[in-house]
C-alpha cells in the first residue's frame, strides 16, 4: 500500500514537472522569473529527465534538511552528476533557454569591473542587451536571485540559464588584466614599506655598508678587537636565540597537542558557511592530484558547501589535463592563472582569492592529507577566539616520515616547531611566522589585508607577521595535516634555501622601519621577532663559521687559528658549538619524547649532520637574496613510496 501511495505521489509530482517544462518559450520571455517550484517537484524533475533516481532524491533531500543547501548542488556533489547536463535540466524545468557563454560570448561592454563581486557572489551575469532590455545569465535560479536581476537591470530583464563554470570563466576572461595588475601591485601600491618587491631599501644598504666598512677597517688596524667584538655579537645572538627556543619548548609542553573529539562534535551543521580551500599546484604529478583529491573527499564537511579550486598555472597544460581527465565533483574548480612574473604560490593564491565564495578560507598544498575534521575544528575554534583572532594555524607533519635519514630529520625538526614552538608562540601572544599550508582566515579580512605578497617566497610567515603589526592574532590549532617530506639532499636544500630566503626577505621588510615595528609589537613580540625570524638567520649562518673553526682546529692545530680567534674568543666559539649542538639535540629529544616517537631517539645524535645541510642552505639563499630574490625554487612532490593511507585512523 504505502508503495501505491508513494509511486501516486511521485507521478503527481511528475504531471506538476511537465506542466512546468512546457511553459511556451515566448511565454517564459514575457515573464521576469518563472515561479519557483517546491523541492520535491525539482526531484520529480530530475527522475524524469534521468539523473537520478527516486531513492537518491529522497537521500539527497534528507540531507538537505540536515545541513541544508540547494539541492541541485547536493546531487552534484554526491552523485557526481555532470554540471552540464544538471544545468540544461534546470533550464527546461523553469521553462528558460540555456546559453553556452564560451560559445555565445557575452557583450565584453555590460561584464562591468565595479560589480564582479556580485557576479562571482550571486553566479549572475549581464549578458546581452537590446533595445534597453538585460538578458542576464544566471547558475542558481531561485526568488532571491529573480529579484536580484530585476532590481538591478530592470523588471522586463530577460532570464537564462549557464553553468556555474561558464560564468567564473567568462569572469576570468574578462578581468584576466585587471586582476594579474591586482595580485601583483596591490602591496606594493597600498604599502610600499611592507611589500618585497623592492629587497633593500637605500637605508638598509648605506646601514649593512658602513658597518662592513667600520668591520674591515676595524680588522685591519686592530684584528683582535675585531675578532672580539665579531665572536661577541654571535655568542650573544646565537646564545640568545637558543635560550628562547628551550624556553619555548618547556611551555609547549603543557599545551595538548591532541584535538577534542569534541571540537568536531555537536556543531549546527545547518548553519555551516561554505568553506573555500585553495590548492595550488605547478607541474604534479597524476599520482600526487589523485591522492589530494581522495583526501579532500575525506573531509568531514557538507559536500555541497566546499568552494575547492584548484589553483593551477594557464601554461602548464599537463598539471591541467591530469585535472580535468580525473573528472572531479562539483565542488572542484580549475583556476588558471594567467602567465606572469614573479611566478610564485603567493601571486596564484592571491588571483584564486578573487573567486572564493566561503566565508572562510584555508591553503592545502599538492600533496597534504588533512585532519578530516578539520574545518569544523577551526570553525569551532574561531567561535571561541574574539575580533583579534585572524588566523588558524594547523599543526603540519610527515606521512613520510621513517623513509629515510632525511625524511626522520625533517619529521623531528616539525615536530619540535609545531607541537612546541608556535603552540607556546600563540599562548603568549607572540607573532607567529605562519606555516605554508593549513592556515585558515575568515575570507573578507584576508581580502582587506591584501593578503600574500606576491614578491616573498615566504609569504605566509610575512603575513603573519603583518598581522601581528596591525594587533590581530594567531591561534595553533593541533589538528594535523600530513605532507610528503623531501627525501633527496638536493631537493631539500633547494626547498630550505627557499624557506631561508623567506626569512631573510621578511626580516629585511619589517625591518625597515625598526622603531615603528617596535611601537607595533611591544617589547615582547619585537624581541620575539628578533630571535625567532632573525635568530634562525643569523643561527644558521653562524653554524657553518664555528664548523669551519672546529675543523680547521682539528686539522691544523690551535695556532693556526690563533691569528683570527685570539684567546678567549677561540675558546667561546668552541663553546658555543658544542652547546649550541647540544641545545639542539635536546629540543628535538623533548619533541619526539612527547609524541612518543621513540624509534627517532637515535637520530638525535645526528643533528649536527642537519644543522650543518641548513647552514649550506642560508648560505645558497643569501647568495639569491641579492640575485634571485622572488625565484621559487619548485619542491617536487610524488616521489615518497610510503603508503599515505588511514593517517588519520
Amino acid at each position: 500500500m504505502d508503495e501505491v501511495l508513494a509511486m501516486n505521489n511521485l507521478m503527481e509530482l511528475e504531471n506538476a514537472a511537465v506542466v512546468a517544462q512546457e511553459i511556451d518559450k515566448s511565454t517564459a520571455d514575457r515573464f521576469i522569473a518563472p515561479d519557483p517550484r517546491s523541492t520535491q517537484l525539482l526531484g520529480a524533475f530530475l527522475v524524469k529527465e534521468g539523473l537520478a533516481n527516486r531513492q537518491e532524491i529522497d537521500a539527497a533531500m534528507a540531507m538537505q534538511r540536515l545541513n541544508g543547501g540547494r539541492l541541485g548542488e547536493i546531487l552534484q556533489a554526491q552523485l557526481g552528476i555532470r554540471a552540464l547536463d544538471y544545468y540544461k535540466a534546470l533550464a527546461r524545468y523553469y521553462g528558460l533557454d540555456f546559453v553556452d557563454l564560451l560559445a555565445d560570448k557575452p557583450d565584453s561592454k555590460l561584464v562591468l569591473d565595479s560589480e564582479r563581486d556580485i557576479y562571482i557572489r550571486e553566479l549572475v551575469l549581464p549578458f546581452k542587451q537590446k533595445s534597453g532590455r538585460y538578458t542576464v545569465a544566471t547558475a542558481d535560479p531561485s526568488d532571491r536571485v529573480f529579484q536580484l536581476i530585476r532590481t538591478r537591470w530592470g523588471e522586463n530583464a530577460r532570464i537564462v540559464v549557464t553553468s556555474k563554470f561558464d560564468i567564473f570563466w567568462t569572469i576570468q576572461k574578462a578581468f584576466n588584466v585587471n586582476y594579474t595588475h591586482e595580485i601583483i601591485n596591490e602591496l606594493y601600491e597600498k604599502a610600499p614599506e611592507k611589500s618585497a618587491f623592492k629587497t633593500f631599501t637605500k637605508a638598509q644598504k648605506a646601514t649593512a655598508a658602513a658597518l662592513l666598512v667600520g668591520f674591515f677597517a676595524l680588522l685591519y688596524i686592530h684584528h683582535p678587537t675585531a675578532s672580539i667584538l665579531a665572536n661577541a655579537v654571535l655568542t650573544l645572538s646565537v646564545t640568545a636565540a637558543l635560550a628562547y627556543k628551550l624556553l619555548f619548548a618547556v611551555i609547549g609542553l603543557s599545551i595538548p597537542i591532541r584535538p577534542q573529539k569534541a571540537d568536531a562534535d555537536e556543531m549546527d551543521v545547518h548553519s555551516l558557511p561554505v568553506y573555500t580551500i585553495l590548492v595550488p599546484m605547478f607541474h604534479e604529478k597524476r599520482v600526487t592530484i589523485e591522492y589530494l583529491t581522495k583526501n579532500l573527499q575525506k573531509l568531514d564537511y557538507p559536500t555541497h558547501k566546499l568552494d575547492i579550486k584548484l589553483v593551477l598555472e594557464a601554461d602548464d597544460l599537463e598539471t591541467i589535463n591530469i585535472a580535468k581527465a580525473l573528472h572531479l565533483p562539483s565542488r572542484f574548480e580549475i583556476v588558471l592563472v594567467p602567465p606572469s612574473e614573479p611566478r610564485t604560490k603567493p601571486k596564484a593564491c592571491n588571483y584564486a582569492l578573487k573567486f572564493a565564495r566561503g566565508e572562510y578560507v584555508t591553503i592545502f598544498d599538492a600533496e597534504d592529507h588533512p585532519d578530516p575534521y578539520q574545518l569544523k575544528r577551526v570553525l569551532k575554534t574561531f567561535g571561541k577566539g574574539d575580533a583579534k583572532l585572524a588566523c588558524v594555524q594547523c599543526a603540519l607533519n610527515y606521512y613520510n616520515s621513517r623513509e629515510n635519514w632525511l625524511t626522520r630529520m625533517f619529521s623531528m625538526e616539525y615536530t619540535f616547531w609545531f607541537d612546541l614552538m608556535l603552540p607556546a608562540m600563540s599562548k603568549l601572544s607572540q607573532p607567529i611566522p605562519l606555516g605554508g599550508t593549513s592556515n585558515h582566515f575568515r575570507t573578507e579580512f584576508l581580502k582587506n589585508m591584501v593578503a600574500w605578497d606576491p614578491f616573498n617566497v615566504t609569504e605566509d610567515a610575512d603575513l603573519g607577521i603583518r598581522m601581528s603589526r596591525l594587533g590581530y592574532e594567531s591561534k595553533v590549532l593541533p589538528s594535523t595535516t600530513y605532507e610528503e617530506a623531501t627525501s633527496r639532499v638536493i631537493p631539500w636544500i633547494k626547498q630550505r634555501t627557499r624557506w631561508m630566503k623567506g626569512y631573510m626577505q621578511t626580516y629585511l621588510v619589517h625591518m625597515r622601519q625598526p622603531v615603528c615595528l617596535y611601537r607595533e609589537l611591544g617589547l615582547k613580540g619585537f624581541l620575539g621577532f628578533q630571535l625567532f625570524v632573525g635568530g634562525a638567520i643569523f643561527a644558521n649562518l653562524t653554524n657553518l663559521i664555528l664548523l669551519i673553526v672546529f675543523g680547521l682546529t682539528l686539522g691544523l692545530g690551535a695556532s693556526f687559528t690563533s691569528y683570527l680567534f685570539p684567546s678567549p674568543i677561540f675558546e667561546v666559539a668552541w663553546f658555543n658549538f658544542v652547546v649550541g649542538n647540544l641545545l639542539l639535540m635536546l629540543l628535538n629529544l623533548l619533541a619526539i619524547w612527547r609524541r612518543r616517537m621513540f624509534d627517532l631517539i637515535p637520530f638525535v645524535l645526528t643533528v649536527p649532520v642537519y644543522w650543518l645541510l641548513a647552514s649550506i642552505a642560508t648560505y645558497r639563499a643569501l647568495y639569491q637574496i641579492f640575485f634571485k630574490p622572488s625565484y621559487w625554487d619548485k619542491t617536487e612532490h610524488g616521489i615518497s613510496k610510503v603508503n599515505r593511507t588511514d593517517l588519520h585512523d
